[in-house]
């Protein structure tokens, strides 16, 4: 962002942002060896991957415990 100072970052902040992110972003801008770049981003795709994992558990046990067992009930005749 124009008149952000230096290291400062220009992104804005995110909600739940993983942690080591910003870290992450500010290397891939300032690399120059796109091998390098290519290593960051997979650093990143992971780490957005476990992020995933982590809220999908996350909401499911949120889910689970407002309705109950997840179990379908019996039918009987």
């Amino acid at each position: 962002m124009p008149g952000a100072k230096s290291g400062q970052s220009d992104w804005p902040d995110l909600p739940g942002e993983p942690e080591g992110w910003r870290e992450l972003q500010e290397r891939a801008r300032s690399e120059q060896d796109p091998r390098k770049v290519e290593a960051i981003i997979a650093e990143m795709n992971q780490l957005l991957s476990e992020c995933e994992k982590r809220a999908a558990a996350a909401e499911a046990a949120r889910t689970a415990s407002r309705h109950g067992s997840d179990k379908p009930s019996s039918i009987t005749k």
